[in-house]
């Protein structure tokens, strides 16, 4: 099991990471949905938004708590109670940031005894504090993949036809 001042830092620093990486992006790249039904890169942020409470730091914390079981969670109501693609890149962003500060505080506060302490998910056992601690940068890495490919054809749209036939023999 990772450290809670490893995993508070990862969970911490993501807006960051989030913010270098989309600053200088405009609103059409960010609001550009890749695929039809597939979320934009603000729905994404929107996303992450939506998880904090719900779905890592809720879970968490009532399971290092003692509880014996813990909701599930669905991303779907969350995503349609709120246009996250209206919203600025800024304010997601500091909402977001806002949210992780608090969450890496109580992270840290955590201790191992807590993280090892076991419920029900949707009935099913087994599922610890810690799978949620460590599920939570889990998930931001998988997200960040997906805004980095969702990002991929502001480039890819500018190149020669003999240079975008290249990166796809590639697979890139």
């Amino acid at each position: 099991m990772l450290d809670v001042n490893e995993l508070a830092d990862s969970i911490e620093a993501f807006p960051t990471v989030l913010r270098e990486l989309l600053g200088h992006a405009t609103r059409d790249a960010l609001v550009a949905k890749p695929a039809p039904g597939e979320w934009c890169v603000l729905e994404v942020i929107g996303h992450l938004i939506d998880c904090e409470l719900g779905a890592f730091r809720g879970r968490t914390v009532e399971l290092a708590e003692g509880a014996n079981e813990v909701a599930g969670f669905d991303p779907r109501p969350g995503m349609a109670a709120r246009d996250f693609a209206a919203e600025s890149l800024d304010s997601l962003l500091s909402e977001l940031d806002e949210l992780r500060t608090e969450s890496a505080a109580i992270v840290r506060t955590l201790t191992l005894e807590q993280l090892t302490l076991t419920g029900s998910v949707r009935g099913e056992p087994g599922y610890a504090a810690g799978d949620f601690a460590h599920e939570w940068p889990y998930h931001d890495q998988a997200h960040l993949i997906q805004i980095i490919e969702a990002m991929k054809p502001n480039y890819l749209d500018h190149m020669t036809s003999t240079m975008r036939q290249a990166l796809i023999d590639l697979g890139l």
